[in-house]
């Protein structure tokens, strides 16, 4: 099993500009990878109020034949 991590982080007052981003990030790199099995897909969060937010998302996969 494998693992690719996507990361995207938000500037101060920019709240949520990179979320669109982030998919697209996500949707081309399976298009590109149609053999792969998604197993799993997780997501992390990280914000506060003096901070950027950090979006973080980890797709687990196997590779196809």
């Amino acid at each position: 099993m494998k693992v690719k991590l996507f990361s995207k982080d938000d500037p101060l007052g920019k709240k949520g500009s990179n979320q669109l981003a982030l998919e697209n990030e996500i949707n081309s790199w399976l298009g590109k990878n149609l053999s792969i099995r998604v197993i799993s897909i997780s997501q992390s969060a990280h914000w506060g109020s003096f901070d950027h937010t950090k979006l973080f998302i980890s797709v687990w996969y196997e590779e196809g034949n």
